[in-house]
């Protein structure tokens, strides 16, 4: 069953130089109000994922893992799931702040890896470094996306 928020679409965005990367606006809008509240984890794919709270706490309620159980592989997707999960709340420009544990993990360390490409996944947001998004879609038959992904900060902030 596909979640009440459905995001869709990607869009490449700049980290600024306090870490600070701007949630699309067609994303903050399909969210109620009150519900401005996120967790940021890391995603077994090498990339983050971005969930409202209500959204995270559904997911890692699914979990029918033992976390003491003898199978290390689902271990590994327990902790990497919800041992790098971090609360964040956009400010009032919609940015949030990813921190430098995420940041490595997803591909962005140095001064010049700042570039974000941003992907609706339904019911979450993957944030991925841009140099991976741009392996991982040219080395399946979904090559095409790389000429679809949106190529500004300045106009997604502005709808």
């Amino acid at each position: 069953m596909m979640p009440a928020e459905v995001f869709r679409g990607a869009s490449t965005h700049t980290l600024d130089d306090k870490a600070r990367l701007i949630v699309p606006k067609r994303f903050m809008d399909r969210l109620p109000k009150v519900d401005n509240n996120f967790v940021l984890t890391a995603s077994q794919d090498k990339c983050l994922l971005l969930l409202s709270k209500n959204a995270f706490d559904a997911k890692a309620s699914d979990f029918d893992i033992d976390p003491l159980g003898e199978d290390p592989g689902q271990r590994s997707k327990l902790r990497r799931f919800l041992g790098h999960a971090e609360d964040v709340k956009p400010d009032r420009a919609g940015r949030i702040v990813i921190s430098e544990s995420l940041r490595a993990y997803m591909g962005l360390e140095g001064a010049d890896k700042q570039q974000v490409v941003v992907v609706g996944m339904g019911g979450m947001i993957e944030l991925w470094a841009a140099e991976r998004w741009r392996e991982l879609i040219s080395d399946g038959p979904v090559s095409s996306l790389e000429d679809s992904t949106v190529e500004s900060d300045a106009a997604d902030a502005e709808s």
